[in-house]
């Protein structure tokens, strides 16, 4: 699947300016306590919530929550990240930039200074389901392979690999089918705890809770599509069923699964470039434009010793903070004839990541290149006896 081709496809939509799409947020203070952020969660069945603290624009989400180590009584400054807003004149494709970038699944609208609502994830869908989408297959863009876990796993093992693998959505298994889909929301729900208790109840409490097992524990309202499903029907089953994922079976096997930011990831930002280079999440700081420039001038260098590169594709998400500084991920694909190409690096620094992402692809690809031409000579010397 070329992005050159869908990133025309879905231009539309990424122009779209987001005032069509504002829905309601989720407000909490900055002095809430965490008992308070995690009911307000629950009771609105959201996963991001949001406040404004003087010029700053502060978020919290169920995968943060639940990673995070309970203490009573506890305010959730501690756990607020700032996040960059949108105004009403803003796009779509902003919007899933900011969204694909920071892990979440909505983004606040500020003006005046005050959250007037959220541009979320759904209704980015909604608008990408109103288009002609049959051409695009469940295939193209699944993450396969899901991660499983069984009805007698034990919930502090589901918690883990979700904050682990920083991912909010893990099918049960029951006698070889899945029975249900265990979210990070459901286990937030099970290890909140009422903040009157005392400290000692409190621990006992919450290691009785996750030891656990999983059981019953999840949703059966699942989106299911087939491999060759089309995208329109994959957003249609997700929107009906009213979940934010869709699992990929063939002949009751589970082959993926396809959630908001796999489909998210289509709308991508094109960079001018030798070679066609798209960008998924692209941060909205200072550095930006620095960190496209060395991308441009590394596939600039790349595609003259190595012209077969038919299309790059870079994918960048904010993992984690620690003290105000945050952990980065980069994934690059690098797209040739008769191979995929893929680096990943992670690091406190983007740009330093960059740097390590483009040395790593110009060695690789140059390092390919000359082996490619090994063989070609080899091979016609062996043909001129």
């Amino acid at each position: 699947m070329s992005l050159d081709v869908i990133h025309e496809h879905m231009s539309d939509v990424v122009n779209t300016k987001v005032r069509s799409i504002i829905s309601k947020a989720t407000l909490i203070e900055p002095s809430d306590t965490l008992s308070q952020v995690i009911n307000k969660i629950l009771n609105n069945n959201t996963f991001d919530v949001f406040c404004q603290e003087k010029n700053h624009t502060l978020t919290v989400n169920v995968r943060k929550l639940i990673q995070h180590k309970y203490s009573v009584p506890m305010s959730v400054t501690a756990l607020l990240n700032p996040i960059p807003s949108l105004s009403e004149n803003d796009t779509v494709g902003k919007a899933a930039d900011i969204i694909t970038h920071n892990g979440v699944r909505a983004v606040p609208v500020v003006k005046d200074n005050k959250i007037i609502g959220v541009v979320e994830a759904k209704s980015i869908l909604k608008l990408i389901s109103n288009k002609d989408n049959r051409w695009i297959t469940a295939t193209q863009i699944f993450t396969p392979d899901p991660v499983i876990i069984d009805m007698d796993t034990p919930l502090s093992t589901a918690r883990r690999i979700l904050v682990d693998k920083k991912f909010d959505h893990l099918p049960v298994i029951k006698k070889d089918n899945v029975s249900q889909v265990l979210t990070s929301n459901h286990l937030l729900s099970i290890i909140s705890t009422p903040e009157r208790v005392g400290r000692r109840d409190l621990g006992s409490s919450k290691i009785r809770t996750l030891e656990s097992r999983v059981g019953s524990l999840g949703t059966n309202r699942m989106a299911m599509c087939a491999p060759l499903d089309d995208l329109n029907s994959v957003v249609d089953s997700m929107l009906h069923a009213d979940t934010t994922f869709c699992l990929v079976s063939l002949r009751n096997n589970l082959h993926g699964i396809i959630t908001y930011r796999d489909i998210l990831n289509l709308l991508t930002t094109k960079l001018k470039s030798t070679v066609p280079l798209f960008i998924v999440g692209m941060p909205l700081d200072d550095n930006a434009d620095i960190i496209k420039q060395k991308f441009v001038k590394a596939l600039d260098r790349l595609q003259k010793v190595y012209p077969d590169i038919q299309e790059a594709r870079v994918y960048i998400k904010k993992l984690h903070g620690v003290n105000s500084r945050y952990n980065y991920e980069v994934s690059t694909t690098i797209l040739t004839p008769h191979k995929r190409h893929i680096f990943t690096r992670t690091g406190f620094e983007l740009s330093k990541v960059t740097d390590e992402i483009v040395h790593l692809l110009i060695e690789s690809l140059a390092k390919h290149t000359k082996n490619s031409k090994n063989r070609y000579k080899f091979s016609i010397r062996k043909m001129e006896r």
